[in-house]
């Protein structure tokens, strides 16, 4: 009995765990200081504002939709609440505000998604690039500058010799986590992905929690924003971008389904830890950078092929 119990857990585990080990493995052997703290923090800490765009993302991909406006609001928040801050509002008012616009922007597009019957990678591409041009305009295409103790904050504070902003990224995780194993609303996202049409004989509204979606995918954008802005320092209209891409590489890595509304944001973190530890490794043992973006493809490409082969064998 306890054999079938571990077999069904290990089972439950996503390939791109072991992925991670073999990927670690082999940056470790060739650079034998891979393995040290001090570098597994920064792993962390360069994680932590991807790994909280992909679990907004993971809701989205919940849907059988993608939205490729989140890298855009992340990079928004931090001009805007620059933008704010230099004209006389206190930086913590104008992150809240903020974060309640990437709130309206995701609104708007599980509007035009549910109420326009538009594809979600059309409507969301179109947001992505009307967002971004607002970005530019309000820093006339550079960057901006506000100085506050706040982002130090932020960046420098531990709590258990853990980075505040990575204990933020926890946080995120577990209210995203009991959103959706623990709530009707939850429930309803995997509904959406799953079985609309049943959901819509249930008596409850697919569009209206298509919205609620979206607006709460756009709020951890803006969290991520916020964190983003922190350790710039700084508002730049591009800082995020490709983010949205990334995300949903992340997601799928992590065994969330496109069609199937499966998944969750669990194994989110597996896909994102992946992405980040490739990049930081190539670093680490020297790889130049216009080599890079190819080994990163290729490596995330291979393991959704991988993730999608097992699955299907488990269900023959």
């Amino acid at each position: 009995m306890q054999t079938s119990n571990f077999k069904q857990r290990i089972k439950k585990v996503p390939p791109v765990a072991y992925m991670l080990i073999i990927i670690i493995a082999i940056f470790s052997f060739m650079e034998p200081h891979y393995l040290s703290f001090s570098n597994f923090r920064n792993v962390l800490i360069q994680s932590t504002p991807l790994m909280i765009v992909a679990f907004g993302q993971t809701c989205i991909v919940l849907t059988q939709g993608t939205d490729l406006s989140l890298g855009a609001q992340v990079s928004f928040v931090t001009v805007l609440t620059v933008f704010l801050a230099q004209r006389g509002i206190m930086l913590e008012v104008a992150m809240l505000i903020s974060v309640c616009c990437t709130v309206l922007i995701g609104a708007v597009n599980g509007l035009i998604v549910a109420k326009g019957n538009i594809p979600p990678f059309i409507a969301t591409y179109g947001t992505q690039n009307i967002v971004n041009s607002i970005s530019l305009l309000l820093t006339a295409g550079s960057s901006i500058y506000f100085s506050s103790f706040t982002y130090r904050i932020v960046t420098e504070t531990t709590i258990l010799f853990i980075p505040l902003m990575v204990w933020v990224a926890v946080i995120v995780f577990a209210v995203v986590w009991i959103a959706l194993r623990k709530t009707k609303f939850g429930t309803n996202i995997y509904g959406l992905g799953g079985n609309r049409e049943a959901l819509a004989l249930a008596g409850i509204n697919p569009a209206a929690n298509l919205i609620k979606t979206y607006a709460f995918a756009g709020m951890i954008a803006g969290i991520a924003g916020i964190i983003t802005l922190c350790r710039v320092e700084s508002g730049q209209p591009t800082v995020a971008n490709g983010w949205e891409f990334q995300a949903v590489a992340a997601t799928l890595l992590g065994g969330t389904s496109l069609r199937e509304g499966k998944g969750g944001v669990t194994g989110t973190i597996f896909g994102v830890l992946l992405i980040q530890i490739i990049k930081n490794g190539l670093n680490v043992i020297g790889v130049q950078s216009i080599f890079q973006n190819a080994i990163i493809g290729s490596i995330v490409l291979a393991a959704i092929i991988i993730d999608a082969v097992v699955r299907i064998r488990a269900k023959e």
